[in-house]
Order: structure tokens, then C-alpha cells, then sequence
């Protein structure tokens, strides 16, 4: 039995009826002998039920017993196990009753609190009753199991023979020595259910924080809590793009219908177990899943032997985004610590699947950024290349610059010299025109070519004085352009500190983003 399970979850801590031991039979005395030597060895609820109960029923003369549950909270009995030799007109019926309070053996038990003998069956009312009889029982007699005052399950004995009444005071000590055994249980059960409680709760919380991804830890939660409270398949569902809850992830095994049907359904907000969930925000427990009717998975469960399920929402930055449900081949209730439990794993879940987002979020704004960054300083690096470059050619456009005003510095002495020479030979000609007049006729020819070359010297001399103001105008112009050059040399020279100073900004925050993201 999982001691999480309240199969029965508390037991009667009442006094045994004061008998006269002269009016107990030797038979009866060696069954309770018995009866008290086996609940003292039993160390499980099962133990109690199946060596303790069972054997009373065989040897008191009844043909099978029934062990019925009332949940807290429930307003019915449940039937949970049965022994001896069950009828085969209600064998496998038995989990189809349940009996209100006040119904039936069992249910007057519970609403009286006192053992209830029905001598004749025949004349008890009720559908079950009915079916009791035409599988040949004629008796019952239903213990009430009592805590604190309050009736938390029921034994029934039923017989196919008549059975003396005179049987009910030694079925009350019976009744009392079962339930005080099964209270002694259930503390200690309660205790290991809590050692469970708080051993799967870590498990889940280590696993859920060591996973690396919100892949990899909602396959850990699922797996965890599954194999942790004894479940034999879990699955997880996902508020999809259609605002649905659609299949995610399965763990376990439940049968490979109730797998496929599984993985092929969605549900509604409010329909199915998966639904409410989603619909109320809490955990939503159904103690029989072929019972339920607006799941899909239910008639499934019923054929694949699938008896209890529960679902637990996923909740992140406030919002339902998921559940998580879990399923059972065996019939259990879930004690309130389990359910606590439960819901503990289911917030731890949630909370770690938040953080694995965040982390999600943190870690692609810092690979867009890394990517950024890495961008920028290839264009960093490309835009010093072309700094670099441009330092070069206006360099080399200073030297040039620097070449040409040398050329027309040169060229301006060579300007000077030409004027020289002009001057010398306009000087001449001068000369030469005077001396011809001297000559009188016989200087004429002389005198004309005097006045060709005064022309000439002239011409020459207007000539030079344009060059040597085109020369001046180029030697202003250069020396502009030596001192342009030379500021957007400053300049792109700043521009390399920059550059290389934002080049060392941009390693830094690459280096520390990539130390932020684990890339070493």
C-alpha cells in the first residue's frame, strides 16, 4: 500500500465492548486469540485486511467480506477491497455501489456509528440489496470504523447462511481490535507518507533546478513525481496557439489505448480532469476516472484498468500555461499531506519552469546582443581600416601637395630669371635702337630688328608676370591645401583613438556577455 494513499485514512480508537467471557464460545475466543496475533505482526493496512479481516471472515462463518472508504469531504462509501469468496453475479460489481449515508448494512453503520446486523437480506431495499440476493446472499453485518467521532469507513461481513445474532457482540470486539490495529497503522503510514511527502518533494526540486533546459526539466518533473508518489503514468499538456490544452509529453505506461487516445486529445478550458484544472487553478483529484463523463480518456481508463487520476496546473508569471496529470491502475484516495504534497511539487514545477524561461529570455538577449556587439565591431574595425586608409592617402596627398609647391617655388625662380633675361634684353634692344640712330641709314635694318626684339623682350615680360601670378596663386592654394590636409590628418588620427578606444569597449562587453552566457 502506498502510504500516501488514505485508504483508510483514520481508524477507531474506541474500547471493545465489555463481553462475558462465559457467553463466548471457545471457537470465538481462539479467533480473536488469533485476531490479535496477526494485527500485532501486521505492518501494513493490507496486511490487516487481507490476514486479519480476511481470516475472521472465513473463520466466523461469513462468505466474503467488503471494506468500504469514506474520503473526507465525500457523502458516500466507497468500496476499496474485498475477501473470502465473492458471488460471481457480483464479482467485479462490488466498485459499481456505493452507498449513501443511512443506505444499506454499511451505510446505516455509518450513520449510526454502531455495529448493524441484517439477519435477512431479503427484506433490505436498494438496488445492491436486490442484486445481493439473487447472487444467493441471505445476511450481512457492517462495523463502523470511527475517529475522533466521525465515521471513516466501514467492515461488512456478508454471509449465504443464516447467522445467529448472538455473533454481534464478539463481531464488535472484532470490530474495535481491526480498527485500533488499523489506526496504529495509519500513524505510522502517516509518518512514512510524510518521509515520502518531503523525499519526493526534493527529488522534484533537485531535478527540475539541475535540468538544463524547460525541455529537459518538465521531463524530470513528470518523471520525478510519477515514479516518486507511485503513479503509473503521468502527461503533460500545453495551452496551445489555439487556446487549447494539447499533448505534450507522457511518462509511465497505462496501456497503449489509453496512451493513444492520450496523445491524440485536446481539452476545452473547464472540460475533462486536464480542463478543470485549467479552468479552476487547483489541483482536481477523481478517485474513478471511468466514472467521469466529459473526458474523452474515460471510457479508455475504464478498459485499460485506469482507476484514479489527478491533475496539477503550471502556472507562470501568473498565467495557467499547462498541467501536469498523473494516473493510477489501483483505487486510492489522496490523504490531505499528499495533497498538499502535491501541490507543492506542482508549484515548484512552475516556479523552475519560470526561471528556465527567464533564463530562455535572458540568454537570447544576450546571443542577440553577443551578435551585436560582434557586428559593430566588425564594422568598428572596418570603419579603423578605412581611417587607416584615409590617414594614408592624405599623407600622400600632403607629399604631393608638399612636391608641388616645391615644383612652383622652383618654377617662380625660373620665372624670376626669365624676367632677368627680358629685362637684360629689352635693355639691349634700347641700345641697339639708339645706336642705330646714330648710325642714320645705315642702322635702319639694325633699328627694326632692335624694335622686334623690344617687342618681344615686352611680350616676354608680360608673359613671365602672368606665370608668376598663376605660380603665386598655386603656391597659395597648395599651402591651403597642406594645412586642410594636415587638420583632416588630425582629424582621422582622433578618429583612430576613438575607434580604438570603442574597439576596447565593445571587447569588454563581448567578452563579459560571453561569460554571462557560459561560452567561456
Amino acid at each position: 500500500m502506498d502510504p500516501g494513499v488514505s485508504q483508510m485514512p483514520l481508524f477507531p480508537r474506541r474500547r471493545a465492548p465489555i463481553v462475558d467471557a462465559s457467553t463466548v464460545d471457545l471457537p470465538d475466543l481462539q479467533i480473536l486469540a488469533e485476531l490479535v496475533r496477526t494485527c500485532t505482526r501486521a505492518d501494513t493496512y493490507d496486511d490487516v485486511v487481507d490476514r486479519g479481516f480476511g481470516a475472521v471472515v472465513r473463520d466466523t462463518g461469513w462468505t466474503f467480506g467488503l471494506v468500504w472508504h469514506i474520503a473526507p469531504g465525500e457523502k458516500q462509501l466507497t468500496w476499496y477491497r474485498s475477501v473470502g469468496s465473492v458471488p460471481a453475479l457480483l464479482r467485479g460489481r462490488s466498485a459499481d455501489f456505493e452507498y449513501r449515508f443511512g443506505e444499506g448494512a454499511a451505510g446505516r453503520a455509518w450513520a449510526t456509528k454502531d455495529v448493524v446486523f441484517v439477519p435477512d437480506a431479503s427484506r433490505a431495499e436498494g438496488v445492491a440489496a436486490r442484486a445481493a440476493v439473487a447472487a444467493g446472499v441471505v445476511c450481512a453485518l457492517a462495523l463502523p470504523l470511527v475517529e475522533d467521532d466521525r465515521v471513516v469507513g466501514v467492515l461488512e461481513f456478508v454471509g449465504d447462511s443464516p447467522q445467529d445474532p448472538s455473533i454481534v457482540p464478539v463481531m464488535s470486539i472484532v470490530g474495535c481490535t481491526l480498527g485500533q490495529t488499523l489506526t496504529r497503522l495509519h500513524a505510522v503510514e502517516r509518518i512514512e507518507a510524510s518521509r515520502v511527502d518531503l523525499k519526493a518533494t526534493s527529488a522534484v526540486l533537485h531535478n527540475v533546478n539541475t535540468a538544463e533546459d524547460e525541455r529537459a526539466a518538465m521531463r524530470a518533473a513528470l518523471d520525478t513525481i510519477r515514479t516518486e508518489f507511485g503513479w503509473a503514468y503521468g502527461s503533460v499538456w500545453r495551452v496551445d496557439e489555439r487556446g487549447v490544452l494539447a499533448f505534450d509529453v507522457e511518462s509511465g505506461d497505462a496501456g497503449a489505448e489509453f496512451r493513444e487516445v492520450t496523445r491524440t486529445s485536446t481539452f476545452a478550458k473547464g472540460v475533462g480532469l486536464a480542463g478543470r484544472t485549467w479552468s479552476t487553478g487547483d489541483l482536481v483529484f477523481e478517485p474513478d476516472m471511468a466514472q467521469v463523463t466529459d473526458c474523452v480518456r474515460a471510457p479508455a481508463a475504464g478498459r485499460a484498468g485506469v482507476r484514479a487520476g489527478v491533475c496539477l496546473p503550471l502556472r507562470i508569471d501568473g498565467q495557467i500555461v499547462g498541467t501536469m496529470d498523473f494516473f493510477s491502475t489501483k483505487a486510492m484516495t489522496l490523504s490531505e499531506d499528499r495533497v498538499e504534497a502535491l501541490r507543492n511539487t506542482a508549484f515548484l514545477v512552475s516556479d523552475s519552469l519560470g526561471r528556465q524561461r527567464s533564463s530562455m529570455r535572458i540568454r537570447k538577449a544576450g546571443e542577440d546582443l553577443l551578435a551585436s556587439i560582434t557586428e559593430v565591431e566588425r564594422h568598428v574595425a572596418e570603419a579603423a581600416r578605412v581611417a587607416a586608409e584615409a590617414a594614408r592617402i592624405t599623407h600622400e596627398a600632403s607629399a604631393v601637395v608638399e612636391r608641388l609647391a616645391s615644383s612652383s617655388r622652383e618654377i617662380g625662380d625660373v620665372v624670376k630669371v626669365i624676367t632677368g633675361i627680358a629685362e637684360q634684353t629689352n635693355l639691349l634692344a634700347l641700345n641697339a635702337t639708339i645706336e642705330a640712330a646714330r648710325a642714320g641709314d645705315t642702322g635702319k635694318g639694325f633699328a627694326v630688328v632692335a624694335g622686334e626684339v623690344k617687342d618681344l623682350a615686352q611680350e616676354t615680360a608680360k608673359a613671365t608676370e602672368e606665370v608668376e601670378e598663376k605660380v603665386q596663386a598655386i603656391q597659395a592654394d597648395a599651402s591651403s591645401v597642406v594645412q586642410a590636409l594636415h587638420r583632416v590628418s588630425e582629424t582621422v588620427a582622433r578618429i583612430n583613438d576613438v575607434q580604438r578606444s570603442i574597439g576596447g569597449v565593445l571587447g569588454e562587453q563581448h567578452r563579459t556577455t560571453r561569460s554571462v552566457l557560459g561560452h567561456g
